[in-house]
């Protein structure tokens, strides 16, 4: 994020004020935020014009904000009953707005300026201890730490945990931070986002029309991207075109997609997330050792242990 002044005319570090044009709180703010940090926070005023210009350039990927909890704000702006609390305005160190989306917002629309105390320099990955108005999921984590496709990373980061842990146990759950510092950790590279975004258009590929109209998801792309990516660790070159075959309907792929629909359709449209899994695993291992693709591949059902990847 660039400042709108030049480098060799940047004005002293010091507090922006509404008594400050425009032009100069943003310059002063993105100072703050960008290249020199205060340690401890501070207490700003934030006028109606630098809130919006926040809003617009430094929100990264807040969720959708809560009207109630809004208008709830404004009512106590308009009627002067907005007090310096000890609640902060957070900015992380990628420049984005952590924490402070709907008292902004609430300024913006009650055009009163508010006084509150500003930090600066938080980690990006800090949101996952943030809560506003309601408690942040995996996918609110993800999204807001500027992930691509935040709610099929967190599905497969989630997923990959869950193998790694004990297969059998879908109902398994990991708090924000833990999930999203496994992810950091293992798994942001470009292959993982890389089988994140094939396994969506696999997704948006196997669906079709269900008699009632309604478009029946067969491959989930959370599953399907977190055992893409494990089956990487093995060969990656092999999982791409394992994968391939998934998107073009091809081969040990479509034996696959036919073997899920054809689960489903007995089931009722539903499919336990094991068995969905297990039988994925058992077309990989097909694929690898050069199988012939066909139904007599998929022999798992929850009674019998997860099979092993080869």
């Amino acid at each position: 994020m660039t400042t709108p002044f030049p480098l060799n005319k940047q004005p002293p570090l010091r507090y922006f004020t509404p008594s400050q044009n425009i032009e100069e709180q943003i310059g002063i703010l993105s100072l703050l935020i960008d290249t020199a940090p205060p340690d401890s926070a501070r207490v700003y005023t934030i006028t109606p014009a630098l809130a919006e210009y926040i809003i617009k350039n430094r929100n990264g990927a807040n969720r959708k904000p809560n009207t109630a909890k809004i208008d709830e704000y404004i009512h106590a702006m308009e009627t002067k009953r907005w007090p310096v609390t000890g609640s902060t305005i957070v900015f992380s160190k990628g420049g984005f707005l952590l924490d402070g989306q709907h008292r902004l917002l609430a300024c913006i629309r009650a055009d009163v300026p508010i006084t509150t105390f500003v930090v600066f320099n938080i980690p990006d990955s800090a949101f996952a201890m943030i809560d506003i108005g309601r408690k942040r999921s995996n996918v609110d984590a993800f999204q807001i730490a500027r992930v691509s496709n935040p709610g099929t990373a967190a599905a497969a980061a989630r997923w990959i945990m869950i193998h790694e842990d004990d297969p059998m146990n879908r109902g398994k759950t990991w708090t924000n931070e833990e999930l999203f510092k496994y992810y950091e950790g293992k798994l942001n590279s470009p292959t993982f986002h890389e089988f994140v975004a094939l396994a969506l258009d696999i997704e948006e590929a196997s669906k079709d029309k269900s008699p009632g109209g309604r478009r029946r998801n067969y491959l989930p792309a959370g599953s399907l991207a977190a055992y893409l990516t494990i089956f990487s660790r093995v060969n990656r070159k092999q999982a791409a075109m394992f994968a391939n075959q998934l998107l073009c309907n091809q081969r040990h792929g479509r034996a696959y997609i036919n073997a899920i629909r054809d689960r489903m359709d007995a089931n009722g449209g539903r499919l336990h997330e094991a068995v969905r899994n297990a039988l994925f695993v058992q077309a990989w291992n097909a694929f690898r050792q050069e199988a012939r693709p066909s139904k007599a591949i998929f022999t798992w059902n929850l009674s019998g242990d997860f099979p092993e990847i080869v």
